[in-house]
């Protein structure tokens, strides 16, 4: 090789360098941007604005950005946006994500909406689920259409503003746009995802009898049936007989009230300690305030449900109510799905979980709201009426949600292609297919699967304070779905 040779050689090979050091400084920059928007639902704010003034400036932010990187882009309504690229002839592959978050809670180091760097993670609401993923798939579509890329198909990002809270945004789209061929939701888990469990959400109304009535002010905790709540509260009377029990035990009224006998026992059977209470004093009455760590409600187990302790300190210290009894006895437990005679488990999806995610009392009704994730083996109905027989008193139960099971044979054409392209990227010799009680876009299209984006024993805190990405991962996801994209092209 000439010297004139040699030197052109070096310099496209710095050029590679510096536009993938650029892309990747774009990268994290745009993250940054799109967590600082704090884009939980809310209540509609304008005609174009279904789910609330922050989630119209996230989808704004994500079509104006596509725009400007010189993509085609297109919306429904302030439901879901669009990004594509390619000949507007040729038929379709999606990538589907959703910009909409669950509630920031509490118990973070910093700011939730105000993206910080530490140990290789960059940390804030959205960064894994699925503000991360969405920014990664955009720059892939930025890169398809800076190299012209010669695809067979048209490659839609499509993005949806109401995942968390029931996919009306996706499901508009399957009623009205137009449907992929096959479709990509990067919002699970790698290597890829061939079952996902039903989700069914339940709101129950309870009468609580008088000895609740007669000590509780008010009750609260969470604010999503799909997330295990970290923190939660309840007010007691001063005329109540908790009340006066808790004042011969301690007369002042300190922290010292939670490692009595009473509430330790029951503290323990459920793992938690006195150190997860506080109390505090004012006009109304006594507040009782429970701390826990959130988590994601597809895997309750790997949370520690505040709400459970509140339970806990109300069975320990009025263990005449029946109603209190019931709740505490047949929900506050790992196993409660045996207790209350809804278990069903099989070996496509696993089993079946229970999260108890919100609770509101002010007045004279207590309502529940739950979260069960289904096995292919169970049913809704089934599992309304073990929980309605479970519950005390004459409850009242609505169905507020439910999502019908997925399964896609292992053997399918798109799930060894997925696998193939996620091997060859991350080195895993022959990686298998996995099953997840989270629930995704891919059950609202047709031919549409979750690849990725948390990687085999990555910590995210998905739904939980400090939810976090890792920024080689963030990198490796554009790696991953630009090579897979190529890989459907081919493939359909």
């Amino acid at each position: 090789m000439q010297f004139s040779d040699l030197s052109k050689h070096f310099g496209i090979i710095g050029n590679t360098v510096t536009d993938l050091q650029s892309r990747r400084k774009q990268m994290l920059n745009d993250l940054s941007e799109i967590i600082a928007i704090n884009s939980v639902e809310a209540e509609r704010s304008a005609a174009d604005a279904p789910f609330g003034a922050e989630l119209r400036n996230a989808l704004d932010w994500f079509l104006n950005k596509a725009s400007h990187y010189g993509l085609k882009v297109g919306e429904n309504g302030g439901y879901y946006g669009w990004a594509e690229y390619g000949d507007p002839e040729s038929p379709l592959i999606g990538i589907i994500c959703h910009i909409d978050i669950v509630p920031a809670g509490s118990g973070w180091e910093g700011d939730p909406f105000k993206m910080r760097s530490e140990n290789g993670k960059v940390y804030g609401r959205g960064a894994a689920d699925d503000k991360g993923p969405l920014v990664a798939a955009l720059h892939v579509l930025k890169k398809l259409k800076d190299d012209k890329t010669k695809l067979k198909h048209r490659v839609r990002l499509i993005v949806g503003c109401n995942e968390e809270t029931g996919s009306l945004c996706l499901k508009k789209y399957a009623a009205e746009g137009e449907i992929p061929v096959v479709s990509l939701t990067p919002d699970s888990d790698f290597p890829v995802i061939n079952s996902e469990k039903g989700i069914l959400h339940t709101d129950a109304e309870l009468i609580p009898d008088e000895i609740f009535l007669n000590n509780v002010i008010e009750l609260s905790a969470g604010e999503r049936a799909n997330v295990v709540p970290g923190s939660a509260y309840f007010i007691i009377k001063r005329d109540g007989t908790i009340y006066e029990t808790l004042k011969k035990t301690d007369p002042q009224l300190t922290a010292d009230v939670f490692r009595t006998p009473a509430i330790t026992e029951k503290l323990v059977e459920i793992g938690a300690e006195a150190e997860d209470f506080g109390i505090e004093h004012s006009d109304r009455g006594i507040k009782i305030t429970a701390r826990g760590v959130a988590g994601h409600a597809m895997d309750p187990d790997k949370a520690d449900n505040a709400l459970w302790k509140i339970w806990a300190f109300l069975r320990a210290y009025a263990p005449e109510s029946e109603f209190i009894s019931r709740i505490y006895d047949n929900f506050c437990r790992k196993d409660c799905a045996k207790t209350i005679g809804a278990y069903k488990e099989d070996e496509k999806s696993g089993r079946l979980t229970i999260n108890m995610g919100v609770a509101r009392y002010e007045g004279s009704k207590l309502t529940i709201k739950f979260d069960f994730r289904l096995p292919i083996t169970a049913d809704p109905d089934s599992t309304e009426a073990a929980l309605k027989s479970a519950l005390p008193g004459e409850a009242v139960i609505k169905r507020a949600r439910f999502a019908d099971n997925l399964y896609i044979d292992e053997s399918s054409p798109l799930i060894k292609t997925l696998l193939s392209v996620y091997a060859e990227e991350t080195g895993e010799k022959n990686p298998k297919p996995i099953q997840t009680g989270g629930g995704t876009y891919a059950r609202e299209l047709p031919n549409a699967v979750a690849f990725g984006p948390t990687f085999p024993g990555a910590e995210t805190n998905i739904h939980n304070a400090d939810e976090n990405i890792e920024v080689a991962h963030l990198y490796k996801l554009y790696d991953i779905y630009l090579k897979a994209i190529k890989a459907l092209d081919t493939l359909y």
